[in-house]
């Protein structure tokens, strides 16, 4: 009597497969510009007039501050020490250091790496994001802004918008 042997993937080569499926799916998105962040541009897509005997002689205004949104990177900008964590850090060092070494020298360390400590905490604490926004005009023209508010924009690349007074971006 013969055992038949079921026929089974092995666990590995199926997660791989699907891996490559994936990897292949968001290749094609960000090479077709579907992908947010992605720097491929679509196809400019052109109207069919409806009587291509009439051509239509409209003037079309050109909004100068329109443009699409072609990149947003978000940038982690490092806080500013005041020095309340620097002297927090060090006072807490020195007494922990002073139980620890129960001399001058344990205190005086304590103190030192405390300090350091406590600077470094509350420069992560006061950690912001600033968002880097590059529009193509509808000139042509590229502008970069800026946005360090601390607000999360709702702004993403392929986004129409235009440029306020202010010299904020307003979506279209």
């Amino acid at each position: 009597m013969e055992a038949q042997v079921a026929s089974r993937i092995h666990p590995l080569v199926a997660g791989a497969s699907v891996a490559v499926i994936v990897a292949a799916g968001v290749a094609v998105a960000a090479i077709t510009g579907h992908l947010p962040g992605s720097k491929a541009e679509t196809a400019p897509t052109q109207a069919v007039a409806a009587h291509p005997a009439k051509p239509a002689h409209k003037p079309v205004a050109i909004c100068h501050e329109c443009g699409t949104i072609l990149e947003v990177k978000v940038v982690d900008v490092p806080g500013k020490g005041t020095g309340i964590g620097a002297v927090a850090g060090g006072v807490g060092g020195a007494v922990i250091g002073h139980e620890i070494g129960e001399n001058r020298t344990g205190t005086v360390v304590g103190a030192a790496v405390g300090a350091v400590a406590g600077h470094q905490i509350e420069r992560q604490a006061r950690m912001h994001k600033r968002y880097d926004i590059t529009v193509r005009m509808s000139d042509g023209t590229t502008r970069n802004f800026s946005d360090e508010s601390g607000a999360q924009i709702a702004l993403k690349s392929g986004d129409k918008v235009r440029i306020a007074q202010n010299g904020t971006l307003k979506p279209l």
